[in-house]
């Protein structure tokens, strides 16, 4: 009896795991980190005088669309990070 108390605990935590699984980070999430990926590419393309704008169209028809003030956001979010990942390199 005991073994199918457990089986069926078991069971029940392998239908949970398996529909923890099945989520999704939050759009909000999935565009920092698609942002974060492309920083570097965004980065440059600014050094070189692309304009914000132009970037921020390209993204959008690409599929990330963003607010120029989430944007500026995201930007200084990544340049803190990149800063800081690089001064800890340098210790």
């Amino acid at each position: 009896m005991s073994n199918d108390v457990n089986d069926d605990v078991q069971a029940h935590a392998d239908s949970i795991a398996e529909a923890l699984r099945g989520l999704k980070p939050n759009e909000q999430h999935r565009k920092s980190q698609l942002f974060s990926l492309l920083y570097p590419v965004i980065s440059d393309l600014l050094q070189q005088n692309v304009t914000q704008k132009s970037i921020l169209e390209k993204l959008g028809e690409m599929g990330l669309k963003l607010h120029p003030a989430r944007f500026k956001e995201l930007m200084a979010a990544q340049a803190a990070t990149t800063h800081t990942s690089s001064t800890d390199k340098a210790l």
